[in-house]
């Protein structure tokens, strides 16, 4: 046996310790160097680290809600709208910003720009599709999917369609002869009507608001697969398969829906191959997933071609990002024209004076309903769908960032250093959005107001963007002329305080929002 007489277990305790103390201290200055000592928020773990992003957001650990938790103070340090994210003891530092004019470099310039490989990994959880792809192969995915979003009556049946669903589930709820109701969960009602509604008009599947989405594969339908999977999405790309073979149920319940999920997405790609749908003949070639198909098919043989695998992948994230962001963004608006009666009754009077009367809209009625638009979009920046976009430079490079004074700072990034565009700080710029804790739909009506780039920028723009806004401003439209939605407040609460728990009381995972909150439902006396 060896021994060290000369050095007691406490010493060598103490040298590890102050071994490991300048380990972090350098590594903790090689972060501050490569954001450019940027201050901003320091943590135990940065949001680059898998503690940081697994444990809950607190003081301490930046978890997956920092960015909106720290709304009102993420650039209070700085002063200026670029700051940094580090970790005292890991992960890769972050630089974060609420620029719309850094969002814009970032986003416009694809030659400089891309997705980093953890980004991409976390989307991928049935292999590569349009969103998890870097700019090697992401235009081979773009182009199959894009024709389907391209298709000029697409967003009129989609106009159809929303009417069509929001009658069938009146029906079935049996709240169509209703004079009040409560809504108990207006998040699970918005995402069914948003999984409905992309299911039918973009992949042709007929469906009535009480029949369960596909068969029940595993002891699953879709809408539950889709429950148990939005949530872990990350978990399931990046976890090794044998995980989910350990004795945890949240695992094992986790990979059944994975399974079940391609099961019912190859059945739904095999039948409609067996239809026929490339055919010019065929009733439904003109949806989303039919002119996918068909553009596939068209490159079969070549290197554009994708395969079944990467079909059923941007299948599932078509499905998953179509239902799960509109509908999160649909619930907050909802929720906040609730608490804001006056904002409400002038979005009712809009809609009122474009439809005639006893009428459901038409989608020429679309371009007229300008305020209920500016509704949606001021609910999707006071919560955007999704709380931050990243990217990393394939180079060495330069941002320019708006400065105190008005004239810009260049700020050098090194290659592959993260930066995140904030959507929250963004949205709540007051440099670009005058009283941005407001909810001000008529900023919208604005010519000059800046766009809102939550859909993204440049050429990886969302091309969801119409389907979703039109799904958006019909569904508000119908409510809007049928009923009057209240909140349902507590013993001495205001309305300030309602809104005040429905900011606090969010979650995030593919979407960002509000948790499950109720709404009161009260027919409008004209009817």
């Amino acid at each position: 046996m060896y021994s060290i007489p000369f050095l007691s277990w406490p010493v060598l305790l103490l040298v590890a310790f102050l071994f490991l103390a300048v380990d972090r201290i350098v590594a903790y200055r090689r972060s501050l160097a490569a954001v450019s000592f940027l201050p901003g928020k320091r943590y135990f773990f940065s949001p680059f680290s898998i503690p940081g992003a697994l444990f809950p957001t607190s003081r301490w650990n930046p978890g997956n809600l920092w960015m909106w938790v720290e709304r009102r103070t993420a650039y209070r340090k700085t002063g200026e709208e670029v700051a940094s994210c580090i970790g005292w003891l890991g992960g890769a530092p972050v630089v974060y910003n609420n620029s719309p004019e850094v969002a814009k470099q970032v986003l416009g310039n694809k030659t400089i720009w891309d997705k980093p490989q953890n980004v991409i990994d976390s989307l991928s959880a049935f292999g590569p599709n349009v969103f998890s792809t870097n700019q090697a192969d992401w235009p081979r995915h773009r182009r199959i999917v894009a024709p389907g979003f391209q298709n000029g009556t697409l967003y009129p049946a989609v106009w159809t369609e929303t009417i069509n669903t929001y009658y069938d589930c009146l029906a079935t709820e049996k709240w169509e002869n209703e004079s009040s109701f409560i809504i108990p969960n207006v998040v699970a009602v918005t995402s069914k009507f948003a999984l409905y509604l992309i299911a039918k008009s973009g992949f042709g599947i007929d469906l009535a608001w009480n029949e369960a989405l596909g068969e029940r594969i595993q002891g699953m339908t879709m809408p539950e697969c889709f429950e148990v999977t939005s949530g872990s999405v990350i978990l399931l790309s990046v976890l090794p398969r044998w995980t989910f073979y350990l004795p945890f149920k949240p695992l094992r319940r986790l990979h059944r829906a994975r399974q079940a999920l391609e099961i019912i997405l190859r059945g739904i790609i095999d039948g409609r191959r067996a239809e026929g749908v490339a055919s010019e003949s065929s009733s439904n070639n003109k949806n989303i997933f039919s002119l996918l198909l068909k553009a596939n098919d068209e490159e079969k043989g070549s290197k554009a071609a994708l395969s079944d695998q990467e079909l059923v992948s941007n299948v599932y994230l078509l499905l998953l990002a179509g239902h799960e962001t509109t509908s999160r963004s649909l619930a907050a608006t909802l929720g906040l024209l609730a608490c804001h009666p006056d904002i409400q009754e002038k979005a009712y009077e809009e809609v009122q004076s474009v439809l005639k009367k006893g009428s459901d809209p038409t989608f020429d009625d679309f371009e007229r309903l300008t305020f209920v638009q500016g509704c949606f979009f001021e609910g999707l920046r006071l919560f955007p769908s999704s709380l931050a976009m990243i990217r990393a430079p394939l180079s060495d490079t330069v941002l320019s960032v708006p400065g105190k004074d008005g004239k810009p700072i260049s700020i050098p990034f090194k290659a592959d250093q993260a930066v995140w565009i904030d959507w929250v700080g963004v949205g709540r710029n007051a440099r670009v959005y005058p009283d941005p804790d407001s909810f001000i739909p008529s900023r919208w009506l604005d010519p000059s107001t800046e766009p809102l780039l939550n859909f993204s920028y440049g050429p990886r723009v969302c091309i969801g963007r119409r389907f979703a806004v039109t799904e958006a401003v019909g569904l508000l439209c119908l409510l809007l002329r049928d009923y009057e939605i209240k909140p349902l407040l507590k013993p001495g609460q205001s309305l300030q305080d309602w809104r005040a728990e429905l900011e606090t009381e969010v979650d995030a995972n593919v979407g960002f929002g509000p948790k499950p909150f109720p709404l009161k439902m009260t027919r409008r006396s004209s009817l």
